[in-house]
């Protein structure tokens, strides 16, 4: 099965929204809610997206996830950030600490946003190493989990708010590579039937469906058979 994408705005809408811009007191939720609104509508084209609501607790987004994604989804937590002494700068981005596989999808991610925005890259950390001594976004979760920080609240936001959709885009496209490198947007290069999907479009046998699906995970009924073998006939 080609691997899903689940994103998440951090913290919660019209509860705990997160850090605070000091000027303009726009809260973390807000800003990467309106982010991932943007991201969704096109990163959807290229890979099976779903957001997760934004009203949601912690443990309830945990428990959203954990219905819909398998063991090889990704899933990404956007965040921003902040400390005491407002002096922080640039993104970073916490893995599944004591997975190398996590850490280099995050290394992927992070280093695709910095490129995409120009923000200073401060690194990938295992989830083990935050103030909490764990993530459960990223710990508790089913498939491959990541929190980001897109950026500082306080000195990266004019930066975030102009390029993060760029840089989030970029970040999806280095795990999932891009649109035009798939046949169909359910066959990206990790499927095992990548090669013959990819052949029977170039060939003209497979068209696929309006959106875009060639529908490959799909049983496959004899009339849809027929019109394969049809084209392929012609093709000949």
């Amino acid at each position: 099965m080609t691997p899903k994408l689940y994103l998440i705005a951090g913290h919660t809408q019209g509860k705990d929204e997160g850090a605070q811009n000091l000027q303009t007191k726009e809260t973390e939720n807000i800003i990467a809610r309106n982010l991932l609104l943007q991201v969704f509508p096109e990163i959807q084209k290229e890979v099976f997206t779903d957001i997760c609501p934004f009203d949601l607790t912690l443990e309830e987004k945990t428990a959203w996830v954990n219905k819909k994604a398998g063991s090889d989804d990704v899933v990404l937590s956007c965040h921003l950030n902040s400390s005491p002494n407002r002096t922080e700068k640039g993104a970073m981005i916490f893995y599944y600490g004591g997975s190398q596989k996590s850490k280099e999808v995050a290394q992927k991610i992070l280093e695709a946003y910095c490129k995409a925005t120009g923000l200073q890259n401060a690194g990938v950390h295992p989830d083990t190493s935050s103030r909490f001594g764990r993530l459960g976004i990223v710990r508790d979760t089913r498939g491959w989990a990541f929190l980001i920080e897109l950026g500082s609240i306080n000195n990266d936001l004019e930066t975030v708010k102009a390029k993060g959709v760029k840089g989030i885009l970029a970040g999806i496209r280095a795990v999932f590579g891009k649109a035009e490198d798939f046949p169909f947007i359910d066959v990206d290069r990790t499927h095992p039937y990548f090669s013959a999907a990819d052949w029977a479009k170039k060939r003209g046998i497979a068209s696929g469906y309006g959106d875009g699906r060639l529908g490959v995970d799909e049983p496959l009924t004899v009339g849809r058979f027929l019109a394969f073998l049809r084209k392929y006939d012609n093709l000949k």
